[in-house]
């Protein structure tokens, strides 16, 4: 059994069994901190497999240190008090041995999972069957912590479940997971609509008459499901599991209609006359383009953009490149910058085993996002905040000039 349940592959099995269908699961989302991006573990080569199953990864900073990792989403295991929290957040302390299994040092990985309770909502420690006693089980008990007794390199199960608490202010870093938690299903790399009146249109056929597919398709596009996403991205359509339903922001996009129009099909209709119109947003419908604006500054991407922008501006950089803007947005917000712009699949390239950012990566247009250069940037340009589209050439994308239409300064204050 010699290192094969060191740290990595207790975090792996672990993770398996608490999401075992994070994969094509829309409600999961985990990162692995990154020090597990590093090539071997205590002199122990860990194999690319091992390293896939433990993917994405992101720098993971509490206030108590830094959980090996950290998990949006209801566990497929049993939790106490689970009523408590629809979509808890959740850490996995991982104890392992290159050699002995039964030497993990479980009570220090307990007294670490207890410790970030104040800020999540569930708390684990992982580590080999034969190092789990009845006193650490007892300890963990006591403290609301659970425990995942890993058998070996492909199987483990709770032995403790873990209490739902009460997590107090989220941290930088648990608010951008959670925020890529809520979209990764959705977007999967690509922002799903390059146009704000394809989302706009979603929350009016979901307020028309009839059924909502049929009518989107109708007098919107027929991408159904890309208007659909985009409107949930952008916090007017709710989703729930009884169907969709408009948020509050979304009542608001339908009374601006009726307002504008007379009512919903009447403002359907008009938005039947701009399909495949090449013009832009602010020149077509300047008023609900100024309102597709500030449906979208409450986007949280979006401001990490402008504030990238301004603060590039005020150093005189007034032609950014993409390069530019993800490497600045790390400066101003890492975790949610990591989640936005790089793949899933390179995060281990532009991440250190540290958590610093490798800066001579972001030559490479591959590590980036193509919804961000490329649909992302054209919704920024039809509502006026950026001078030009996108591009999903990924051999122009570090040549695509970023500039905002206006630049005001004093960009520290707007993040």
């Amino acid at each position: 059994m010699a290192v094969t349940l060191a740290e990595p592959t207790v975090l792996a099995a672990a993770k398996d069994t608490l999401y075992p269908d994070i994969d094509t699961s829309p409600d999961q989302y985990a990162v692995t901190e990154t020090q597990f991006t590093q090539s071997t573990w205590g002199g122990w080569t860990i194999p690319q497999a091992l390293r896939d199953r433990l993917a994405p990864y992101n720098t993971i900073r509490l206030s108590a240190g830094e959980p090996d990792l950290l998990g949006v989403g209801m566990p497929a295991t049993d939790v106490l008090n689970g009523d408590a929290a629809t979509t808890p957040v959740t850490v996995i302390e991982a104890k392992g041995h290159n050699s002995n299994p039964a030497a993990a040092d479980v009570a220090r990985g307990i007294t670490q999972a207890h410790a970030h309770l104040p800020e999540v909502n569930l708390g684990y420690v992982a580590a080999p069957a034969p190092s789990i006693t009845d006193t650490a089980r007892a300890q963990a008990r006591n403290l609301n912590v659970g425990v995942i007794a890993v058998d070996d390199t492909e199987t483990a199960h709770v032995v403790e479940p873990a209490r739902v608490t009460g997590a107090g202010e989220f941290s930088t870093t648990i608010d951008a997971v959670r925020l890529q938690a809520t979209t990764h299903r959705l977007t999967d790399g690509s922002f799903p609509v390059n146009h704000p009146k394809n989302y706009l249109g979603y929350a009016l056929a979901l307020a028309a008459d009839g059924d909502t597919n049929t009518v989107y398709a109708d007098n919107v596009i027929n991408a159904i499901s890309g208007g659909r996403r985009g409107a949930i991205l952008l916090n007017l359509v709710d989703d729930q599991p009884n169907g969709d339903s408009l948020t509050h922001l979304g009542a608001e996009v339908v009374r601006f209609a009726r307002d504008q129009h007379g009512s919903v099909t009447a403002a359907l209709a008009e938005f039947d006359t701009w399909t495949g119109s090449r013009t832009r947003f602010t020149e077509l419908a300047p008023r609900w383009a100024q309102l597709a604006r500030s449906v979208a500054i409450q986007y949280e991407p979006t401001r990490l953009i402008i504030t990238a922008l301004e603060r590039l501006h005020q150093n005189e950089t007034h032609d950014a490149t993409f390069a530019d803007i993800a490497l600045e947005a790390t400066r101003i917000n890492q975790p949610l910058a990591v989640e936005v712009f790089f793949t899933q699949h390179r995060r281990d390239d532009v991440l250190t085993a540290d958590g610093a950012i490798n800066q001579s990566i972001f030559g490479d247009p591959t590590i980036y996002k193509s919804g961000i250069h490329f649909q992302f940037k054209y919704q920024l340009y039809h509502l006026g905040i950026l001078t030009t589209g996108g591009t999903d050439n990924k051999n122009a994308v570090l040549r695509n000039e970023w500039r905002l239409e206006q630049a005001i300064g004093g960009a520290s204050e707007l993040y």
